[in-house]
């Protein structure tokens, strides 16, 4: 059933723009913090919220990613905290509020980039680039 699934989502993607996988990555997050009633669940969302944050990190590392400086040094300092909270979380019974927040603030932006890459020019496409990331 896994596998079928992991198929199914594979060829979904291949359709789907960096920005778009992106939204939905974080979109899943979400839901997966949100709907966590058991330990198991909460451990699971916040392992998947862990790699995703971390591929975060490791794509905004990468010196040229095309990210201005700015944005780059924002999520770096996001990501790190990101991740430490996943870890906190997992150890302490903590609101899982600020991650949920977090990712909601993340899907908002990358919802709000892909609207304005679309209205500009093709003549913009430095500044129209966005960063892409694996959340296996």
């Amino acid at each position: 059933m896994k596998y079928g699934i992991q198929r199914y989502n594979m060829g979904l993607t291949n359709s789907m723009s960096p920005r778009q996988i992106e939204a939905m990555a974080f979109s899943q997050a979400i839901t997966m913090l949100q709907s966590a009633r058991t330990q198991k669940d909460r451990i699971h969302a916040l392992s998947m919220n862990q790699k995703l944050w971390s591929a975060v990190l490791r794509e905004v590392g990468v010196e040229n990613n095309g990210m201005p400086p700015v944005l780059r040094h924002d999520l770096l300092k996001l990501s790190v905290w990101a991740t430490r909270y996943c870890v906190r979380a997992m150890l302490h019974k903590i609101s899982l509020k600020p991650l949920i927040d977090i990712n909601r603030d993340m899907l908002d932006g990358l919802r709000e980039g892909a609207a304005e890459a679309v209205a500009r020019s093709e003549g913009d496409t430095a500044s129209a680039r966005t960063f892409k990331f694996a959340t296996a």
